[in-house]
């Protein structure tokens, strides 16, 4: 589209002896000429960050540009470094893309001239709008497959893979990485349609930061899925918080949300594989909503134990992992409990467990005593340290804590 736009006004800036330009509803630079004649300090700052400056958009929008029905002359303005000009909207089938723009310092431009750029802008319209049905396709139809990618049915996931490969979708780089962002509710409420309009507006956002074929997207009931190269995450490691940021600023307007996760899988080997990566994701996401010193940003691989654990249904696990002497130990004290599960990520160590809990180290031994007492545990067993150690972390996961 960029290069097809390019090239209209090119020739409508030769035949006009004019710079032209054409630029998004956002006043986001999509296309303009060499210079032919006056141009002002506003444009030159317009193409060289690509997008007007805050104090060039209000005063745009106080052009009321959005009711233009054909060419509208603009005056100058001497605070802000702006030429007169002429804007004309950029609409095909009454949708409006953005404008078309020529300078007209000396009020000279014809009747004739302006329907040329008239003229210019219409068929600058029907490129844009065929532009925005091809991606609607694309996104479709990528919607469709990558979906089915995260099918539970392997030969799905295989069709699947191979289509997105064949048909462009993705150009296939070594394994693959899934991250998923879901917003966590301030209350009882849950995602509707305009928080998946936000999340597909997020991912879109980033999906145009990684170039064509570098990325897939999917939005789903409650959460978001990208799919990307794993090459690509570990040249820029800060992806995840961009997702995180972007999905933040969409859902914004929206007092419902008060955070949102970003969970990370492990890197999958081929692209028919993303579902485990997947899988990983959610099961990171499960863990950090009930254990908070994962979140906001959550690798599958930082996991530890919890990786283990996670694979299983919540509901299952307390059949399997809560031991009764987790139990005792929460209903006697809950102080005691803390002191257990430092004391066991520390692998016994009491310097390190009475650093971090600020106690001297004769007062984590006692407590240790007492933890052992309580629970009938020997923990200078390794089987018994294991038994607790687990317990402790499947109590975490069940919200008993």
């Amino acid at each position: 589209m960029l290069e097809e736009l390019q090239r209209m006004v090119d020739a409508l800036a030769r035949r006009l002896g004019r710079a032209v330009a054409v630029d998004d509803l956002d006043f986001r630079v999509l296309a303009y000429s060499a210079h032919h004649g006056e141009g002002d300090d506003m444009r030159a700052r317009v193409i060289l960050s690509r997008e007007a400056p805050p104090e060039a958009m209000a005063w745009l929008r106080r052009q009321r540009l959005g009711r233009a029905t054909g060419p509208v002359r603009l005056p100058a303005d001497d605070d802000l470094g702006i030429l007169p000009r002429v804007a004309v909207p950029v609409v095909y089938q009454d949708v409006r893309f953005g404008y078309l723009w020529l300078f007209d310092t000396e009020g000279s431009l014809t009747d004739e001239e302006l329907g040329l750029a008239s003229a210019t802008a219409a068929d600058a319209g029907a490129i844009c709008f065929r532009d925005r049905i091809v991606s609607q396709l694309r996104t479709a139809r990528e919607g469709e497959l990558v979906r089915d990618l995260l099918s539970e049915d392997e030969r799905v996931r295989d069709v699947a893979s191979a289509s997105l490969i064949e048909s462009g979708l993705f150009a296939p780089r070594g394994d693959v990485t899934v991250m998923i962002a879901r917003p966590l509710p301030a209350g009882a409420d849950s995602v509707d349609e305009d928080d998946r309009i936000a999340l597909q507006a997020a991912l879109t956002t980033l999906f145009s930061r990684l170039g064509d074929r570098g990325s897939l997207r999917l939005v789903r009931p409650d959460h978001a899925v990208l799919v990307i190269p794993s090459t690509t995450l570990r040249r820029s490691p800060e992806l995840p918080e961009a997702l995180r940021t972007t999905a933040l600023q969409r859902l914004s307007k929206r007092a419902k949300w008060r955070d949102v996760h970003v969970a990370i899988g492990s890197p999958a080997s081929r692209l028919s594989n993303a579902m485990t990566s997947y899988t990983q994701a959610l099961d990171a996401l499960r863990v950090a909503e009930v254990v908070p010193s994962f979140a906001p940003l959550v690798a599958h691989e930082a996991l530890g134990i919890y990786a283990l654990l996670a694979s299983r249904p919540f509901d299952q696990l307390g059949a399997y992992g809560v031991h009764p002497a987790v139990r005792q130990l929460l209903d006697a004290d809950r102080e005691l409990f803390t002191t257990a599960e430092l004391y066991l990520d520390r692998a016994g160590d009491a310097r390190a467990t009475a650093a971090e809990l600020g106690l001297h180290r004769a007062s984590v031994y006692h407590r240790v005593r007492r933890i052992e007492d309580i629970t009938q545990l020997d923990l200078s067993d390794g089987q018994h340290r294991l038994l607790l150690h687990l317990g402790i972390k499947v109590a975490r996961l069940l919200g008993l804590v």
